[in-house]
């Protein structure tokens, strides 16, 4: 099982915790994130200038026993391959495409082939992979084709009909200047049957697929230790696919916290369960209203991490991603 410990960069990186740290992941300017640039574990470094005066954030990501398996990839340290006592997973860290150079659609379809080619070296395959983090510099401008090039490569690979992968598609830069950046979680159960994994469908939107953006609402794994539900990107998108209330940041942030809270429901968790969230927020001045969630709710303030980034929309001004566990009866 996974821990993900949330903080700002100092606090976290110098905490003493359990377990064997497999990957980070860091949010702020290039400069702030140079001197955490060098480790010996995967990592993904996204660095908007627009920081809104927010610290820089690592999340670090550690399993609580057993080892790890590195996994290399033209060079490059992109992820581990780990297991518990039901399943294989493989965690992908900063996958890019292996031109840099290159426009960026053919960015973009590298990055596919080199998360594809990553899991081929531990015998996994494209079809294992249950969720992905996909981060495009300058968003706004090519998220269509974008698009087009993840439909190709599922068609491709068969992905459709199957077991699409749960997702988030923000807008960010990278300390490398690539296009895009992307991580990936595969999992295949051992013997054990009692080992699923299934998509989840949102009470209150429409599937994604319906207006071909190419993920499911939300995934979830269960073992007999309980359940995992990994809630994709999620924004202020109404029923229909359509964005919802343009303009109203607060609406926005409620109609979104509405559709997460109906995902978890349908799994009887509630926000209570969560154990990772980021908050993505287009400007900085609607953080208060964000906060103002929280509070109204109960919630604590901390949640979600927080960062200033585009949404796949230029209306879309909020989006969250989130992780939820509720453990087995014992």
């Amino acid at each position: 099982m996974l821990t993900h410990l949330k903080g700002a960069l100092w606090p976290t990186l110098e905490t003493t915790v359990r377990g064997i740290e497999i990957a980070r992941a860091g949010w702020g300017s290039p400069e702030t994130l140079a001197a955490v640039q060098d480790l010996d574990v995967p990592a993904i470094w996204l660095c908007n200038q627009e920081t809104g005066g927010l610290p820089a954030i690592v999340l670090r990501t550690l399993i609580s026993n057993g080892s790890a398996q590195s996994i290399a990839l033209n060079g490059r340290e992109v992820g581990v391959r780990y297991d518990d006592a039901y399943a294989d997973y493989v965690l992908l860290t900063g996958v890019l495409p292996t031109d840099l150079a290159a426009p960026r659609e053919a960015q973009a379809k590298s990055v596919f082939e080199n998360i594809e080619a990553a899991l081929h070296t531990v015998g996994f395959d494209f079809h294992d992979v249950v969720r992905t983090w996909l981060y495009l510099d300058k968003l706004l401008e090519w998220y269509d084709p974008f698009n087009r090039v993840r439909d190709a490569f599922f068609e491709s690979r068969h992905i459709f009909g199957g077991f699409v992968p749960a997702s988030t598609g923000i807008g960010s830069a990278n300390v490398t200047g690539s296009a895009i950046v992307a991580g990936a979680l595969a999992m295949r159960p051992k013997a054990d049957e009692t080992v699923t994994r299934g998509m989840l469908e949102s009470p209150l939107q429409c599937p994604a697929l319906d207006y071909r953006s190419s993920f499911s609402r939300a995934a979830e794994i269960v073992t007999p230790e309980g359940r995992t539900v990994f809630v994709s990107g999620t924004a202020s998108i109404a029923f229909g696919g359509e964005t919802a209330h343009v303009g109203d940041p607060k609406k926005q942030i409620d109609l979104t916290m509405d559709v997460v809270a109906a995902i978890l429901k349908t799994r009887d968790m509630d926000f209570r369960n969560t154990s990772r969230a980021i908050a993505y927020i287009k400007r900085p001045e609607y953080r208060p209203l964000w906060q103002q969630w929280l509070a109204d709710h109960d919630l604590p303030s901390n949640l979600a991490q927080e960062v200033i980034a585009d949404v796949c929309r230029d209306d879309l001004l909020f989006e969250i991603e989130l992780d939820a566990v509720s453990r087995a009866a014992k």
